[in-house]
């Protein structure tokens, strides 16, 4: 049969993605809806920052890009995100970079702390928290103010969570090497005592291609299953540190059903004292100069209503 006359095929030739991703983004989404995904995945990723609003603010900001001769434009996804329209070389030669008011973070990652609600004075665990990225935006909408536990395996990334804070100024942070889903045995004293937990899950990276255009070669069919169980068990370990009342959201930067809407199914089915209280999959789109409108995420928002029995 001619290429042409395969649909799936004809569509990950178009757009350079294996068979297998090609056969499920035609299974999940309308035609349209494919293409646009696929033409995201080969368009230049935007520059997105995101504002140290303990330090300064968008206006402010923008004012600065522009007296450098930089344009920007605020994002409608983010109150404290502008993104770059004029491309520069060393971002650290930048406008208020050394004096850390700002942070690069794409749009999308940037919608997820606001879900989490973190407040001033509460206690707040980042599960997988390297680079630090959501970390250190957990610590500046806290206004710095509370108790931040940056939990990651490597000890090496943590290291760059701790630089990433102190350029931001931000001392609410502490580090702690250990595999997350070992925290309860670790530190028992942890058992129900965080108001809000973030997990921002090791996970396939299909809404990132425009960013790891080799992530769609590395990753194979299977790999989506140990990913899932990675997932899960991480899920199970971390809802016994959330305190009463607590709040936990679970992220991806995926697109795959089996690690987002279905694993939240799998896990309100086993634990019906969580309420979901929203979850949302974005994904990536053109924008009309032909860049990427930001990568893929998924959220889920859940709630602890009921005391455990």
């Amino acid at each position: 049969m001619p290429l042409s006359e395969d649909p799936i095929l004809s569509f990950g030739l178009r757009h350079s993605l294996p068979e297998w991703l090609a056969a499920d983004l035609l299974g999940w989404l309308t035609p349209d809806r494919a293409e646009a995904f696929g033409r995201a995945c080969n368009s230049a990723p935007p520059l997105d920052l995101r504002v140290n609003r303990c330090r300064s603010d968008r206006q402010a900001l923008a004012e600065a890009f522009a007296a450098a001769g930089i344009r920007t434009q605020p994002l409608f996804e983010s109150v404290d995100g502008l993104t770059l329209l004029d491309r520069s070389g060393d971002l650290r030669t930048l406008p208020g970079y050394g004096e850390g008011l700002w942070s690069v973070q794409d749009r999308g990652a940037q919608r997820i702390v606001p879900l989490l609600d973190p407040q001033p004075g509460q206690r707040v665990l980042d599960a997988c928290a390297a680079p630090g990225g959501k970390c250190t935006q957990i610590a500046e909408w806290m206004n710095d103010q509370g108790e931040i536990w940056a939990v990651d395996r490597s000890e090496a990334r943590l290291r760059r969570v701790a630089l990433n804070a102190e350029r931001l100024g931000l001392r609410s942070i502490q580090r702690l090497s250990a595999d997350a889903s070992d925290l309860g045995s670790l530190r028992p004293e942890w058992l129900g005592c965080f108001d809000r937990i973030l997990l921002d899950a090791p996970c396939s990276g299909l809404g990132t291609l425009s960013r790891h255009a080799d992530a769609r070669w590395r990753m194979q069919p299977e790999e989506i299953d140990t990913l899932v169980a990675l997932q899960r068990q991480l899920l199970e370990a971390l809802l016994p540190l959330l305190a009463p009342a607590g709040r936990l959201v679970y992220a991806t930067c995926t697109v795959h059903p089996s690690e987002n809407g279905e694993t939240i199914a799998w896990l309100l089915q086993r634990h019906p004292e969580l309420v979901l209280a929203q979850q949302q999959q974005w994904w990536p789109a053109q924008e009309l100069d032909g860049s990427c409108g930001g990568d893929g995420f998924f959220v889920a928002v859940l709630d602890l209503q009921e005391p455990r029995s």
